[in-house]
């Protein structure tokens, strides 16, 4: 059998599964698994055993204060808007890796991050996006910037999503 074949027909078994799933014929975790961050984040550690980084940093990461620093907080989908009253740059708060980076109806520009901590973070309402998915980043690097106003928080941890006060202690 060709390669392509067998790749046509995994793709359409899976794609079948997940249908059945959400129809609820089936009762099974595929969709989960298929979405899971801890498989991206086992194969990112992996890629950085086999793949050492040679480059020594002479610089201290950059942190930015000013992400703490909001006006309001105000419950939102999974996640809080937060309101700002300048521009803001945000930076990784870890080593990770961008797993979505898009569009969305709800939150405009959006950049979903699997942190080294396990944490799963989504950025939303964004004016910049500085990267594509499935790139490395450091802790302390620019990863996208906003405008004054409103900016979309999401944090989850071990599955869950933190509530409005977890996130305010997050963002010390």
């Amino acid at each position: 059998m060709k390669k392509w074949k067998l790749m046509l027909f995994v793709a359409f078994l899976l794609f079948s599964v997940i249908v059945l799933e959400k129809k609820q014929i089936i009762n099974s975790d595929v969709t989960a698994y298929v979405l899971s961050n801890d498989d991206l984040l086992i194969l990112t550690n992996w890629t950085k055993d086999v793949f050492h980084d040679e480059k020594v940093t002479v610089t201290a990461p950059v942190i930015d204060s000013r992400i703490g620093e909001f006006n309001t907080m105000q419950s939102f989908s999974n996640g809080v808007l937060l309101s700002y009253d300048k521009p803001l740059t945000i930076y990784a708060k870890h080593e990770g890796f961008v797993i979505f980076t898009g569009h969305t109806k709800s939150l405009g520009k959006t950049m979903t991050i699997t942190y080294e901590t396990g944490e799963r973070v989504t950025y939303g309402l964004l004016k910049s996006l500085d990267y594509l998915p499935y790139t490395t980043i450091r802790e302390g690097e620019p990863l996208a910037t906003m405008d004054s106003g409103t900016f979309y928080l999401q944090v989850e941890r071990k599955g869950a999503m933190l509530d409005p006060d977890s996130l305010k202690d997050w963002l010390r």
